[in-house]
């Protein structure tokens, strides 16, 4: 009876643990007049704020979230404009880059560094791997995949291990088989792994492919058939990097339907997150808890799709804030870190100090001259949240620091 109880109050604690901590966000095509960036918390209705936005229509699984930079994208149309728009959801400011490249749901962002990868079937036999620097705009050819008879790339079928700089994709080859494809993008020489999947069934479809940043796991939503072709069910499964092996961890019972270019991770809970459409057409939020296998079904707001997971505050944790800095001609130090509203420097200058304090759109929030900088008080409760660049410039030399803003 104990155990029972402890496992009730497990189930318990991770719903409200989903609740809490899981955001989402995505858009709705029947905004008033326009489409709408709709942001809310996983399971929790009244959560859910819609910002109307300038779309009127957009590109069907071209959505990504950059947790680096705290924005989430979409191809989209607004009037005779098409573009690459982005929604920041700190600041909940929008913008359309009319001349931006377009991309599709086979883009993936690297959460550690801000960078995006897209693999694209530009011509007949070859998979193009591309590296793309959003805010410069700029399009990267770094490899190409040779699969003679390929004819197409699965949607939805891309992860991005950000400890490690490895882009996975599942997909076919010219056997067919499914196999999957490691590409370390980060690497000086372009090199890639065909490992092929050890499949569950006669006939397997994987979609909805995420990594597992924590725990460096590769999950993946695979739809099985039998010789026949005929569906036998769905099922979250983990993708074994380097056998190929594919391990059930639970399968998705009353769904025989799921929504294209909506599934998600979120990296604090380990929820794997997916939109399904259950045996009686109704359209429901499917979060799968991976260290238990159990899952819990909720809402999706109303038309809502393209749907993503916010994951900013771990990336900033994990990454922005932690990772090792480029030497510095001379050290500062900034607390506390995080910070929500007295920031104090202190460095080893005696004389003029120049403290600017820039945004992750770039933008200098803060540029002030002290004449000394051995210690230096800043309010920064008017500030929204996000991470921010400390630059202090003293006797012609400047060091910087990341900040993250609570």
């Amino acid at each position: 009876m104990k155990k029972n109880m402890l496992f009730t109050l497990i189930i318990l604690l991770f719903g409200m643990a989903i609740k809490a901590q899981i955001n989402l966000v995505g858009v709705a095509n029947n905004y008033p007049s326009n489409i709408g960036i709709v942001k809310w918390q996983a399971l929790n209705p009244e959560s859910v704020t819609t910002f109307p936005s300038i779309l009127n229509a957009y590109y069907f699984a071209s959505s990504a979230f950059d947790s680096y930079n705290s924005k989430y994208y979409i191809t989209g149309i607004s009037g005779n404009n098409t573009g690459l728009y982005s929604f920041n959801t700190v600041t909940n400011q929008e913008h359309l880059s009319s001349g931006a490249s377009l991309y599709s749901n086979i883009s993936e962002f690297d959460m550690s560094t801000g960078m995006m990868y897209t693999l694209k079937l530009e011509t007949a036999d070859y998979i193009s791997v591309y590296a793309y620097d959003i805010s410069a705009d700029q399009d990267s050819l770094i490899g190409l995949i040779h699969e003679p008879g390929i004819n197409g790339i699965v949607v939805d079928a891309i992860g991005f291990d950000a400890n490690n700089g490895i882009l996975y994709y599942v997909g076919f080859t010219n056997d067919p088989a499914l196999c999957l494809y490691a590409i370390p993008v980060r690497d000086n020489q372009f090199s890639f792994t065909r490992t092929i999947l050890n499949t569950t069934a006669p006939n397997n479809n994987f979609t909805s492919v995420n990594f597992d940043n924590v725990n460096e796991i590769l999950y993946a939503r695979n739809a099985t058939f039998d010789t026949n072709f005929i569906y036998t069910g769905s099922f979250v499964v983990e993708i074994n990097t380097t056998s190929g092996d594919v391990i059930s961890r639970g399968e998705l019972v009353e769904f025989p339907y799921f929504v294209g270019g909506s599934s998600s991770f979120d990296q604090n809970t380990g929820t794997f997150l997916l939109v399904g459409i259950d045996t009686s057409n109704m359209t429901k939020m499917i979060a799968f808890n991976t260290y238990d296998n159990t899952y819990v079904t909720g809402f999706v707001p109303g038309n809502a799709s393209e749907i993503v997971c916010d994951n900013t505050v771990f990336a900033q944790n994990k990454y922005v804030l932690t990772r090792i800095k480029p030497e510095q001609t001379f050290n500062f130090r900034i607390y506390p870190n995080p910070v929500s509203e007295i920031l104090t420097i202190e460095s080893p200058s005696a004389g003029k100090v120049t403290v600017q304090l820039i945004s992750s759109y770039g933008k200098r929030v803060i540029d002030k001259d002290f004449s000394s900088g051995k210690k230096i008080e800043l309010n920064l409760s008017s500030l929204a949240p996000g991470v921010y660049t400390v630059n202090l410039t003293s006797e012609g030399k400047t060091a910087s620091e990341k900040l993250l803003v609570k």
